[in-house]
């Protein structure tokens, strides 16, 4: 086998941590051949990892470009408004891109992205994880089965869980949609695709959207609280306290690896008082809705409905699917669905097993599926598709777009 060989571009918690490690646990299939990332420690830390050279190693992506690496394709997993440019000039130079979602902060880029990588020939695939997970790719393979009929309906439920919306939608990178993408997009965009890959490709006609930022506000502080928690006087009894990053809790161990790598709580802390982090939830610059529910009519009248909500305890996606015939309801982290036949009265559970990756194995499916797509560039298949990860883009756009809006009906 061929051996792939990639450059990353942004070697952050999603590049590092959750694509890379394919080519630690398949180095004969991938390796990474060069690395550029503005934080020295981190694009040190992986460039050791990986073994890439002094010389191979930059601060800036415009470097790596310029160098014009013989590579296979290129992982762009910086933020959300540094997605745009350098997938550009990567397209323009015949690169295949693997590109975190969302694609840009526009849904007008977005689209620019997709024509110049069909334009110049170039794979697109966006990190549309859910897509590439065996939960949902055995779903679909019982809806294309026909055994639950025509799909009629569907609905979801994305918990967000209220650590992991107060870390990231709050205090952290996506808490203000003028600095990045609306919450919709750059959490949710994730449920838009996988709804249209388990319709194959239906379009959506409509699209409404209702919700709001309720609780993170100032009004909803305790009395007396402060700006931080270090000085905060319910710093020991407020379950968003930053002091509680220290409690091994699932909600809450994967985010502090996150903010730092490191077993010293002593050093943890003091890095993370100086942080957005210890910053209190009611006194943020946040603007993001936490909670919202979205309603889609898609051709041929099938409807689907789903919600995100900051407010619950699991981080976990809850997908039901109504046909004509039968049903299917399941919990991605669960690894199982069961499918309910309605003539007989028969359900039957379906175990999936997941590889122990984030996104219930979908990191390290996407990478088998991205590695797949190098080595057989002629393939077209919908697990590759940018033009389907383009939809999702512009449904979680219009969303935002009716929610602000007074839940307006879009027409896509």
């Amino acid at each position: 086998m061929r051996q792939i060989k990639l450059g990353l571009i942004g070697a952050g918690e999603r590049g590092a941590n959750c694509y890379a490690p394919y080519a630690l646990k398949y180095p004969a299939e991938v390796k990474f051949v060069c690395v550029a990332e503005p934080l020295e420690e981190r694009r040190n830390v992986f460039s050791d990892m990986h073994h890439i050279p002094q010389s191979d190693r930059f601060t800036d992506w415009r470097e790596l470009l310029e160098k014009n690496y013989k590579l296979d394709g290129i992982i762009i997993a910086t933020q959300d408004r540094q997605h745009y440019e350098p997938a550009m000039a990567a397209i323009t130079k015949g690169y295949n891109l693997l590109l975190e979602k969302p694609m840009a902060e526009t849904a007008e880029k977005t689209r620019e992205i997709v024509k110049a990588a069909e334009k110049n020939g170039t794979l697109v695939m966006v990190c549309h994880v859910l897509r590439h997970t065996p939960f949902f790719r055995a779903m679909k393979q019982v809806i294309d089965e026909g055994k639950i009929g025509a799909v009629q309906s569907i609905h979801h439920i994305e918990n967000i869980g209220y650590w992991h919306f107060a870390h990231s939608y709050v205090r952290g990178n996506w808490r203000n949609s003028e600095e990045t993408t609306p919450m919709i997009v750059a959490k949710c965009c994730h449920d838009t695709d996988i709804m249209n890959y388990l319709l194959g490709g239906k379009k959506c006609r409509k699209i409404s959207s209702f919700g709001s930022l309720s609780y993170f506000k100032p009004e909803n502080a305790p009395e007396g609280a402060t700006d931080r928690c270090e000085n905060c006087p319910h710093n020991k009894t407020c379950m968003y306290s930053a002091y509680k990053y220290l409690e091994d809790r699932k909600l809450r161990k994967n985010f502090r690896d996150i903010i730092k790598r490191t077993d010293d709580n002593h050093a943890f802390l003091e890095y993370l008082l100086t942080t957005p982090y210890a910053r209190c939830v009611y006194h943020c610059d946040n603007n993001v809705p936490d909670h919202q529910v979205i309603n889609m009519e898609y051709e041929g009248g099938i409807t689907a409905s789903w919600q995100a909500s900051a407010f619950t305890m699991d981080i976990i996606r809850q997908t039901k699917i109504m046909g004509t015939r039968g049903e299917i309801e399941g919990c991605l982290e669960d690894d199982r669905f069961v499918i309910k036949d309605f003539a007989s009265g028969n359900e039957m559970t379906v175990h999936v097993n997941t590889p122990t990756t984030l996104h219930s194995g979908g990191d390290e499916c996407i990478m088998e599926t991205f590695t797949n797509a190098l080595r057989n560039p002629g393939e077209e298949k919908l697990m590759y598709s940018a033009r389907l990860s383009l939809m999702g883009h512009e449904m979680a756009f219009a969303a935002e777009e009716s929610r602000v809006n007074g839940g307006k009906v879009i027409d896509l």
